[in-house]
């Protein structure tokens, strides 16, 4: 992880966390076996558990309780993966064939079901019962979005505080519950636990509204998934939720998103609606304002990697929102 260079102990509890998910997402059964094993091998930022190490680097940091726990939150991510990919009957993630794509949408169901019981299987192997709590109810405030997202699919009445509220449940809170457990294992104070779970929030808004922004700037195909894909699927976000509710673009981009199948013309021209009506503009100041509000919670943190770590993290959550 590039992010890493130059934090050698911090990289070290990385691959330590990488072994942990070889080790526990391996099955008896060699249809799920091939398949956990595709999703590792997909890559993927590992920014759930790193956060988690980062927040527990802060205060009184035991491996031997941060290194389960933290792939553990990974487990639970790529579970949700899984499963999205169902739903949006997705054929590409980070470059390779989903799980579902491959293997067909049983063997997919299977394999999130099984990473969802080997990752509380890591949780309970812990006394403290507020862990378990709080990851449970944080993967159902996940499931919870995806529900709100397929209700929402292909519906043109929505509003801007809907879209914040779907990609809090949907992303946001992995990335603040992964910074709580951290700092709270860790016995940090009150008010540096609460931070750092605003940190998290507020990361997480600003990285789900930078990856929507990505779909019009054309940076997606750099992510492996195709760029307008979400449109396609039905699901609007901010830029065109913006443009909607833009008199002089509402009925222009209603008619095209409206229609059975698009062509690359249509989106050629919902991508300069975007644009024109100030819907992309507008979610990238929005993206600035949640890197800026995550940035104020670091100054409860000492100088440190910890520190240092985060801050870069939305350095570059800058860099993809321009």
């Amino acid at each position: 992880m590039e992010l890493l260079s130059g934090y050698p102990e911090i990289a070290y509890e990385m691959k330590l966390i990488e072994e942990k998910l070889i080790k526990n997402v391996r099955a008896k059964q060699a249809l799920v076996n091939d398949a956990t094993q595709q999703m590792l091998q997909s890559g993927g930022k590992r920014l759930r558990p790193l956060l988690m190490v980062l927040a527990a680097k802060a205060g009184d940091y035991s491996r031997e309780k941060i290194i389960p726990l933290a792939a553990a939150v990974e487990m639970l991510h790529m579970a949700t993966l899984i499963h999205d990919d169902i739903i949006d009957e997705a054929n590409l993630r980070r470059g390779t064939q989903t799980v579902q794509s491959r293997w067909g949408k049983d063997i997919a169901v299977f394999t999130g079901d099984f990473l969802l019981c080997k990752a509380f299987l890591l949780i309970s192997g812990f006394n403290d019962i507020e862990n378990t709590k709080k990851l449970a109810r944080a993967l159902r405030v996940v499931c919870e979005g995806e529900i709100q997202q397929y209700h929402y699919r292909y519906k043109t009445d929505l509003s801007v505080i809907g879209y914040l509220k779907r990609i809090a449940a949907k992303t946001a809170i992995l990335f603040s519950a992964s910074s709580y457990i951290g700092a709270y294992e860790a016995a940090c104070s009150k008010q540096m636990v609460n931070d750092l779970a605003g940190y998290g929030m507020n990361m997480g808004m600003a990285f789900q509204i930078t990856d929507d922004v990505m779909d019009f700037t054309g940076k997606k195909t750099m992510m492996g998934k195709p760029a307008n894909n979400d449109y396609t699927q039905g699901i609007y976000t901010l830029p065109i939720i913006y443009a909607i509710q833009n008199k002089e673009y509402s009925a222009s981009i209603k008619e095209l998103l409206n229609k059975n199948q698009h062509s690359v013309e249509d989106g050629r021209q919902i991508s300069e609606i975007a644009f024109a009506s100030g819907g992309v503009d507008y979610a990238q100041k929005l993206a600035t304002k949640y890197i800026n509000k995550a940035q104020k919670s670091l100054k409860v943190l000492p100088d440190g990697a910890s520190k240092e770590i985060m801050s870069s993290i939305l350095d570059q959550l800058i860099g993809r929102n321009t």
